[in-house]
């Protein structure tokens, strides 16, 4: 039964990964989908590790489609430049969260450890909030300003209400969540603080860059809202 859900998922997340290309063909959404795939390969599965291995598959299958929506809708084919700026994001942002996603996936698909039914409603709780979150805060933020690179369009606005009333990088803090229920399903400590540190080394790299930007976009309305409002949380400190 394991297996047949793994290769449904498998099958699942490739269609809608072709439709994704079919209609938004480009680097960034190869990129993103291929992080999702690489993990939902359907082999290598054993009856010890039945349980985190479907766990696995199933956050994949429903993030990556999340993931694959997202960028479908918003990536525009002006953004994917090839040009340095473009190239330190991808391997100072893009590819240390990639490599945290696979890696947690890979050291949970192969520990062979029983899930107890305490650790499945937290991991279950922790991704629902963090897909959730993640979904509302791209939706708040809206298909002209939410990008994969750092780039303004044409009437793109400062977006400061809502979550970004509260905190500046919502999605972020989503995906952060999202990446911490992957590493409480490798049931290591090792290998869940190794992962989180990796993909929030990566989140801090784009934020960095992305802070700068958006300061000589607005200019001091930037300023200002940096000043009073947190970067991950809510009511902590503004840096």
């Amino acid at each position: 039964m394991a297996q047949f859900w793994i290769n449904l998922n498998f099958c699942i997340y490739l269609t809608v990964f072709g439709v994704a290309l079919i209609r938004n063909f480009n680097f960034n959404i190869i990129l993103v989908g291929c992080i999702y795939l690489a993990p939902l390969v359907p082999f290598g599965l054993t009856p010890g590790t039945a349980d985190r291995f479907l766990l696995v598959s199933f956050f994949n299958t429903i993030f990556g489609i999340i993931e694959l929506i997202i960028f479908a809708v918003t990536v525009k084919k002006q953004d994917v430049t090839f040009d340095q700026p473009f190239i330190v994001q991808l391997f100072g942002h893009s590819l240390p969260i990639g490599a945290a996603l696979i890696g947690l996936s890979y050291v949970a698909r192969m520990t062979a450890i029983p899930v107890t039914p305490l650790e499945l409603t937290l991991i279950l709780a922790v991704f629902l909030v963090g897909a959730v979150l993640r979904v509302v805060a791209v939706y708040q933020l809206g298909a002209l300003a939410f990008k994969f690179d750092i780039a303004f369009r044409d009437k793109q606005t400062l977006k400061t209400d809502q979550l970004y009333g509260r905190m500046r990088h919502p999605s972020y803090t989503a995906m952060m969540i999202v990446i911490l229920a992957y590493a409480m399903t490798t049931h290591s400590w090792l290998a869940g603080i190794i992962g989180l540190l990796t993909a929030w080394f990566g989140f801090q790299f784009r934020i960095h860059y992305e802070e700068q930007a958006l300061a000589e976009q607005y200019g001091e309305d930037y300023e200002s809202f940096r000043a009073k409002t947190s970067m991950w949380l809510p009511g902590t400190t503004s840096e």
